[in-house]
C-alpha cells in the first residue's frame, strides 16, 4: 500500500514578503546621535552706576521732646469737670480741667463787696478832710484836727488799694480753678478723675496730665570722640543732619542747634542734637531713630543696585561677567545706600560687567551668554 505525502508550497508573493521581513545578517541598526551640550545661561549685565555722593557717618539716636509740661493746679479743690480727650492734640489755652468754682466764686462777690465799702470809707474821709482843711484854714479847727482828718484819708486810701489786690487775688483764684493747657502739644491721659481733691501749689500738687510739644521734635545722638574730631577736621560742623525713623517710613533734613561744650568721661562721646520738623506728627518722642552727618564735600563714587549684593558670611558679593564670558564673584565693601542702590568703597572697577539680572541661574565659573542692558538711573 502506498501512503502519500504532501509538502507545503508557499506562493512566491509570500515568500518575498517572508525574506524581506526577516533581518538581514551582519547589518547594524543606525547609530545614536550624540547629545548637544547646553546652551550657556543668558544673562544681562550693566557697569556699575557713577555719582557724587556725600559721605556720612551713621549712629542710632532717639527722638525727644522739644518742650514736655506737667499739668498741675495752681489752687486746691474738688475736680469737678474734665475737658479733653486722653491722647488728643490740644493747643495752649484750651481748658482741660476744672474745679469747682463754687467756692472761687464767692471769694470774689466778697472781695468785690469789700472793696465797696473801702472805696465808701475813702470818700468819706476824702470830704471829712477837705472840710476840716478848709476850716483850718479859716481858724475855724485846730491843726490836730486837720493832721487828725489827714490821717483817716490816707488811711482810707491804703484800704482802697488793699482791697483791690484781694480782689485781683480772688479773681485769679477763679481763673486758676480752670486750668489751661500751658503749650501746644499732645496729652497724655488723665491721671485724676472727677470728684477727687486736687492739692494745689506747685510741686507740692499731684501731676494731672503732661502735654509734649509735636510740631518739632528732637533727634539726639552721641558721637565717639574720634568722629567727632573727623568732622572738626574736615572744616566747621555740618549744620545740617538726615534723621530716619523705619517704623513710620519718615526720612527729614534737621538743623543742628546744640553740640554738647564736653565730652562724657564715662562713654567718651559728645552729644549732638538736631531739630525735626514734624508738623505731620509721625515722629514720636522715644523713637529710635538713625541719624546721618556729613563728611565733607560731595565726592563721585561707584553704586550698584542693593538687591544684587549678596551675602556670604561676613563678605559682600557681586556677580560679574570676566573677559571669557564666566561668571566671577567680586568681593566688595560698601558705603551707604543712596535710593535703592549702594555705594561701592572698594573691590569694583568702573568698567566691570555686572550681572543684573540672571545672577541665580549661575554658578561660579560658569560660561554665560551676556547681554548688555542700558545703566538704570
Amino acid at each position: 500500500m502506498y501512503s502519500l505525502r504532501f509538502s507545503p508550497v508557499l506562493p512566491t508573493a509570500a515568500l518575498a514578503v517572508v525574506a524581506l521581513s526577516l533581518p538581514l545578517g551582519g547589518c547594524s541598526s543606525r547609530a545614536a546621535t550624540p547629545a548637544a551640550a547646553p546652551a550657556a545661561p543668558a544673562v544681562t549685565v550693566a557697569p556699575p552706576a557713577q555719582d557724587l555722593v556725600q559721605d556720612t557717618l551713621q549712629y542710632t539716636g532717639r527722638v525727644e521732646a522739644v518742650q514736655r509740661v506737667e499739668v498741675r493746679s495752681r489752687i486746691s479743690g474738688y475736680l469737678s469737670a474734665i475737658q479733653f480727650k486722653d491722647g488728643q492734640l490740644v493747643k495752649a489755652g484750651t481748658p482741660l480741667f476744672v474745679i469747682d468754682q463754687r467756692p472761687f466764686l464767692a471769694m470774689r462777690d466778697r472781695a468785690r463787696a469789700a472793696l465797696s465799702a473801702a472805696e465808701a470809707r475813702y470818700q468819706l474821709a476824702h470830704t471829712q478832710y477837705e472840710r476840716t482843711n478848709a476850716l483850718q484854714g479859716s481858724g475855724a479847727a485846730s491843726a490836730e484836727d486837720r493832721d487828725q482828718a489827714q490821717g483817716e484819708y490816707d488811711g482810707a486810701k491804703a484800704a482802697v488799694q488793699v482791697a483791690k489786690a484781694e480782689l485781683r487775688n480772688a479773681e485769679l483764684e477763679l481763673e486758676y480753678s480752670t486750668i489751661t493747657a500751658p503749650i501746644t502739644g499732645r496729652i497724655s491721659d488723665h491721671r485724676i478723675d472727677v470728684g477727687n481733691y486736687v492739692s494745689g501749689g506747685g510741686a507740692q500738687g499731684g501731676v494731672l496730665a503732661t502735654i509734649v510739644a509735636t510740631d518739632t521734635v528732637r533727634a539726639t545722638v552721641d558721637l565717639p570722640e574720634a568722629d567727632y574730631q573727623r568732622l572738626r577736621r574736615n572744616g566747621a560742623l555740618p549744620k545740617q543732619v538726615t534723621v530716619s525713623v523705619e517704623g513710620v517710613q519718615a526720612t527729614r533734613q534737621a538743623d543742628i542747634d546744640f553740640v554738647d561744650s564736653e565730652t562724657s568721661n564715662r562713654s567718651g562721646t559728645i552729644r549732638l542734637r538736631a531739630s525735626v520738623p514734624n508738623s505731620d506728627g509721625l515722629l514720636v518722642p522715644g523713637y529710635f531713630a538713625q541719624v546721618k552727618v556729613p563728611v565733607g564735600p560731595r565726592v563721585e563714587r561707584l553704586l550698584v543696585p542693593d538687591a544684587l549684593i549678596q551675602n556670604d558670611q561676613n563678605r559682600k558679593l557681586v556677580m560679574v561677567v570676566d573677559g571669557e564670558s564666566k561668571a566671577v564673584p567680586r568681593a566688595i565693601e560698601t558705603g551707604a545706600l543712596v535710593g535703592h542702590k549702594r555705594v561701592v568703597l572698594a573691590g569694583l572697577a568702573p568698567d566691570e560687567r555686572v550681572i543684573v539680572t540672571g545672577a541665580g541661574r549661575v554658578k561660579p565659573g560658569d560660561r554665560v551668554t551676556a547681554t548688555t542692558a542700558p545703566q538704570s538711573n
